[in-house]
């Protein structure tokens, strides 16, 4: 699901008046509000569905950012609102920062999948400077709304064929870790397997021929991350061209690798990914 589908135009303020989450989450549910979809829902029963949420950890994730969100039932689907702040709100976010960029959403529950799917991109997005800058400077919920469709349709096109494909991805530096379990998420791919791997020099302290060169073999990083999933062979380019925008250019080292291979044997129901 397209995150443009969520938000509304209306649904989007660029001068929240806020300071305290108590009155940030009143606000954020007058612009859900906005939505025809919660014609009929009670203000106070979106309110509380944000509260229920918060009570359960921050939603307050770093960097300025905040993704208030809950469960509704009898919605018809998947409804987000969009919020700066430009003097900051006191959230008790994670990193004990303010927050400033705002994303509240609602969904029924038997939209769990999606509603994963959405809330991930929405992570990714905040985590772009570019998008945050624009946020700031944005003149209008136009300009927002239209940048968030071109980056939703600007991805490398997907040609859906026959073949399936096993994919190796091993994640070298874990610093990206959370960023590329969120990726998979949004691209439906939370089915994929995921392994803490530790390279050769990771075992070479142990071998008692080696024991002089220990220090040299502690320098760096010796654990990564493999992940494991079937793709779809046309899916593949589009897979790996989002993965580079959070790691960088795979080609440089210490970014990571990717492998495909092809899947002689399936016996079962591969994950599929929708982007």
């Amino acid at each position: 699901m397209k995150l443009t589908e969520a938000v509304k135009v209306e649904s989007i303020d660029v001068n929240l008046r806020a300071r305290k989450k108590e009155d940030l989450f009143k606000e954020m549910v007058a612009l859900l509000k906005k939505n025809p979809a919660l014609e009929n829902v009670d203000e106070s029963t979106v309110l509380k569905a944000l509260n229920e949420r918060e009570k359960t950890a921050t939603t307050g994730v770093g960097k300025e950012v905040g993704i208030p969100h809950g469960k509704i039932m009898g919605l018809s689907g998947i409804v987000a609102a969009i919020g700066v702040s430009k003097r900051g709100i006191d959230y008790d976010s994670v990193d004990g920062l303010p927050v400033r960029f705002v994303v509240a959403m609602v969904a029924p529950p038997e939209e769990a999948r999606n509603y994963l799917r959405v809330l991930a991109k929405v992570a990714r997005l905040l985590s772009d400077p570019s998008f945050t800058e624009l946020l700031v400077t944005a003149s209008s919920p136009t300009e927002i709304h239209d940048r968030i469709s071109t980056m939703e349709t600007a991805a490398t096109p997907v040609t859906t064929t026959e073949e399936q494909r096993m994919l190796l991805f091993e994640l070298r530096d874990p610093d990206y870790f959370d960023a590329i379990v969120e990726y998979f998420t949004e691209v439906g791919a939370t089915s994929a397997t995921v392994l803490d791997a530790r390279n050769v020099q990771g075992f070479l302290t142990k071998v008692p021929l080696f024991l002089d060169f220990s220090r040299v073999f502690t320098e760096g990083q010796a654990f990564g991350h493999i992940f494991l999933l079937s793709i779809n062979k046309g899916a593949v380019e589009r897979f790996v061209a989002g993965l580079e925008e959070i790691v960088g250019d795979l080609a440089e080292e210490g970014r990571g690798i990717i492998v495909t291979f092809p899947l002689d044997y399936v016996k079962g129901m591969p994950s599929k990914l929708e982007f």
